[in-house]
């Protein structure tokens, strides 16, 4: 009996099974489906493949829009969602997951061998012997391990989005710690003016004998030392913009962004804080990964306890000619017996690891709820800094510069005593400055913190201008 057809089919067989098609999403629509749940705005995420698409060429114009005006913090983070090269990074995550899921629904390759005996007497054949394994087991446990592996592309999506949230809370970071350094660096530029206007003034009525040598040397060290101040914040202003250009992947003439003049006013009324551990256990996904985490290890356990007791498994067909030219054709099988290895170390590993894995889902979840306290606690006190700068601490200064104006008018005070009383008001102001940018960097923490959405929107309410000149 021939026996080549049934060969040529099973060959076949094989062949069809093996043909899968790879999905080009590769779950980035679901990635960005847990991010816009979890954002304020309805900002786009975009995977650059290395193409030149048309969606590629609305990408690049998109930022050049957003570039071309005062970058907000809104703007920035859709630019780095767009373009930040490790979130880029990140998402290729996906293709290699998607494709350990794809392989774990593969059978593994058949195993065809050959081999040819020449006999000793030369009025006898040749001995040929043709045969096909396939490994059993590998197809017993496909479904385990479409499962396993569907389970970890799940906490591999969780992780990146998680990743995407956090960056968002990075470039909200550095953004306001950009706009603050820039508005500060103004500021100071305003206090050196007024330092450099004490100083002339010292050198003249030193040059008449009207102040002493001390005199002149304190106002030159207050000169100098604002000098320093100002350079100070030049540099941490370039700082600050390269921090936020890097976020951003921004490079060549898109560097040359601008900001707008001053930080944003903080909200007249203060988030809800009731129930935020509730919320950012909720909606955290990096805790969502963990959980994953566990649940991928508990069945990868499962797995090995349930097959422990199976060795490898192969069956096939072979076919072979004897020496008179006779074809002997028949079912082949193999069975690995597992008598001295049971999986005992491989239970006891993923035991011990999935104890760890749910320990450090516990460790993570106490970590969240006493960050969100800790964020909440100082969301609070910065908001009283900022008020108590607002309504107690300017007006104060101010009327500690008018009161000195008006003793200088009579001639009760002199004019250092009205540039120092300018000075100080700049310096309460500059405090003012740090405080308006250390809310807005809270804020981002408790956004990130919640899991990349705050309970509500609030309006902002204006915010306070120094005055400029010492004659205010």
């Amino acid at each position: 009996m021939n026996q080549k057809p049934y060969l040529v089919l099973l060959m076949f067989v094989f062949v069809v099974i093996g043909c899968v098609h790879i999905p080009e999403d590769a779950g980035f629509n679901d990635v960005n489906q847990l991010v816009g749940k979890r954002l304020d705005l309805d900002y786009q995420l975009h995977w650059q493949r290395g193409s030149e698409s048309d969606e590629d060429k609305a990408v690049t114009h998109a930022i050049e829009t957003l570039l071309a005006a005062d970058l907000t913090a809104d703007g920035a983070v859709q630019i780095a969602l767009l373009n930040n090269p490790s979130i880029q990074a990140t998402y290729e995550e996906l293709g290699i997951s998607q494709a350990e899921v794809i392989e774990a629904g593969l059978l593994d390759n058949p195993v065809l061998f050959g081999q040819a005996r020449a006999p000793n007497k030369s009025e006898e054949s040749t001995n040929y012997e043709f045969g096909i394994t396939q490994n059993f087991l590998n197809i017993l446990m496909m479904p385990a391990r479409k499962k396993l592996a569907a389970i970890r592309f799940e906490q591999i999506k969780l992780h990146i989005a998680d990743e995407v949230i956090q960056t968002v809370a990075d470039v909200r970071t550095s953004y306001f710690s950009a706009l603050g350094a820039r508005q500060i660096r103004d500021l100071r530029h305003e206090i050196n003016l007024a330092a450099s206007n004490a100083h002339e003034l010292a050198k003249r009525l030193h040059a008449a004998g009207n102040i002493s040598d001390l005199q002149l040397a304190t106002e030159n060290a207050h000169f100098q030392q604002s000098r320093l101040e100002l350079a100070k914040s030049e540099t941490t202003v370039f700082e600050a913009r390269e921090q936020l250009t890097r976020l951003l992947g921004l490079w060549g003439p898109q560097t040359n962004w601008s900001l707008p003049k001053q930080l944003p006013d903080i909200p007249s009324e203060e988030i809800p804080l009731e129930k935020l551990e509730s919320m950012a256990i909720e909606n955290r996904l990096d805790l969502a990964a963990e959980r994953k985490a566990v649940e991928a290890l508990a069945q990868a356990l499962g797995i090995t306890i349930d097959w422990r007791w199976v060795g490898q498994i192969e069956v096939g067909v072979s076919t072979e000619r004897e020496t008179d030219r006779t074809w002997v054709t028949g079912p082949s099988l193999a069975i690995e017996l597992p008598i001295f290895n049971q999986r005992q170390a491989d239970i006891a590993q993923l035991e011990a690891k999935l104890r760890r894995s749910q320990k450090r889902l516990t460790a993570q979840a106490v970590e969240i709820r006493s960050e969100v306290r800790t964020l909440r606690n100082r969301l609070i006190m910065q908001r009283y800094v900022v008020d108590h700068y607002r309504n107690t601490v300017l007006p104060l200064r101010e009327r500690i510069v008018e009161l000195t104006l008006k003793n200088y008018n009579y001639m009760l005070k002199g004019a250092f005593d009205l540039l120092m009383a300018k000075q100080q008001e700049f310096e309460a102001y500059q405090n003012y400055l740090e405080a308006i940018r250390d809310y807005w960097i809270v804020r981002a923490d408790m956004q990130r913190s919640l899991g990349g959405r705050l309970p509500s929107r609030m309006t902002s309410r204006p915010s306070i201008e120094p005055k400029v000149g010492a004659d205010s």
